[in-house]
C-alpha cells in the first residue's frame, strides 16, 4: 500500500518539521511506500490532495482545521477517494476533537497504524465542500480575520482578542431558511450549520453526529442584548436534547436553502466562504477517516 504525507510547515508553530523522520518511519510500519510533500498554500494543498487520489491508498496530512478542509475539498471532488489520516497541529483542531484524534503526534500516528476507519459526511455550500461548520453572524469572522502571526504568538487567545470587536459591534442578521416542508424567517445574531460536536474548541453540540446524513441548523434568537447573552449561553451550556428553547432554535435537514443579504460573508470551516444566498447539501458517508476505535459508538448513529 502507498500513502503520501502532506504537511503545513506553518501550522502549530512549525512543530511538525522536527518530527518528519519519525512520522515517515512510523508510517512505514503500515505502508510499503511513503512519500512526503510540503504544501505551499491552501490552493496547493487542495491541488496535491486532488492529484494524489489516483496514486495513493491513503492521504495522511498535518495542519489545522483549515488544512483539513483543503484536503477534503481536493479529495471530495474525485471519484476515487483514498482514506484520510490526520495529525492535528493547528490552533484549535475542532475536527480532531470530533473524531477523538489526539494532538500528540505519536498517538495520532498510532490511530493511523491501527487502521480503524469511520465514515464522515461532507457538506456542500453552493459549489464548495466543507467538513464541519458553515456559519454567519456574530463571531463567525474571527477565525479568518485573525492573522497567522498573531495566532503564532497568542494561540487561542488570539481568537478571543479579535472576538472583542464582535462583542462591541455585534449585529442582527435577517435570514430565511427554506426547508423541504417549511420556511422560517427570523432576525438572528448567529446561524450555525453543523456537522460537528465541537466549534471554536468548545464541545457544545454534544448530541451531534458526524455521519447521520443530516445537518444541525442552530438559529440563535435575539434578545435585549441583541442575542449576545444567548450566544454566550449556547457556547457555555451547549445544545441539550430539547431542540427548541427561548434562546435558540435547532433544526435538522439534509438539504436546504438559506437566504441572507448579498454582502453577508459565510464562514466555512474557519475560512471566508461565499456571500449571500446559499444552498446546503449533505453528502452522506462521503469520506473515510482513520479514527480511534474506542470512539466508534460515539461517532456512529
Amino acid at each position: 500500500m502507498k500513502c503520501i504525507f502532506l504537511y503545513n510547515p506553518i501550522s502549530g508553530n512549525g512543530r511538525i518539521l522536527s518530527r518528519l523522520k519519525y512520522i515517515e518511519k512510523t508510517l512505514k510500519k503500515k505502508f510499503d511506500e511513503v512519500d512526503l510533500y510540503q504544501t505551499k498554500s491552501a490552493e496547493d494543498t487542495k491541488k496535491k490532495a486532488k492529484e494524489s487520489c489516483a496514486h495513493y491508498d491513503a492521504i495522511i496530512f498535518s495542519g489545522g482545521d483549515g488544512t483539513f478542509n483543503d484536503v477534503a475539498c481536493g479529495v471530495a471532488s474525485e471519484e476515487k477517494r483514498p482514506v484520510l489520516g490526520y495529525i492535528p497541529s493547528g490552533t484549535v483542531n475542532d475536527i480532531a476533537r470530533n473524531l477523538g484524534i489526539s494532538r500528540f503526534v505519536s498517538k495520532a500516528l498510532k490511530t493511523i497504524v491501527d487502521g480503524y476507519t469511520t465514515p464522515h459526511d461532507v457538506g456542500m455550500i453552493n459549489d464548495r465542500h466543507f467538513m464541519y461548520v458553515s456559519a454567519v453572524g456574530t463571531f463567525t469572522g474571527v477565525s479568518y480575520r485573525t492573522k497567522q502571526k498573531t495566532k503564532k504568538i497568542f494561540g487561542r487567545l488570539a481568537y478571543a482578542l479579535d472576538g472583542l470587536k464582535d462583542i462591541v459591534n455585534h449585529k442582527i442578521t435577517p435570514v430565511k431558511i427554506i426547508l423541504e416542508n417549511e420556511t422560517i424567517s427570523m432576525d438572528v445574531p448567529l446561524v450555525l450549520v453543523l456537522n460537528s460536536i465541537s466549534v471554536g474548541g468548545i464541545s457544545f453540540n454534544r448530541h451531534g453526529h458526524l455521519n447521520d446524513g443530516m445537518f444541525d441548523i442552530v438559529l440563535v434568537k435575539k434578545d435585549s442584548t441583541k442575542g449576545l447573552l444567548n450566544i454566550l449561553t449556547l457556547f457555555t451550556f451547549g445544545i441539550g436534547i430539547k431542540r427548541i428553547t427561548k434562546r435558540f432554535l435547532c433544526l435538522k435537514s439534509r438539504e436546504f436553502t438559506i437566504e441572507v443579504s448579498d454582502d453577508t460573508t459565510w464562514c466555512v470551516d474557519g475560512e471566508a466562504g461565499p456571500k449571500g444566498r446559499v444552498v446546503v447539501k449533505n453528502l452522506h458517508n462521503y469520506l473515510n477517516i482513520f479514527a480511534p476505535n474506542k470512539n466508534k459508538k460515539r461517532l456512529l448513529k
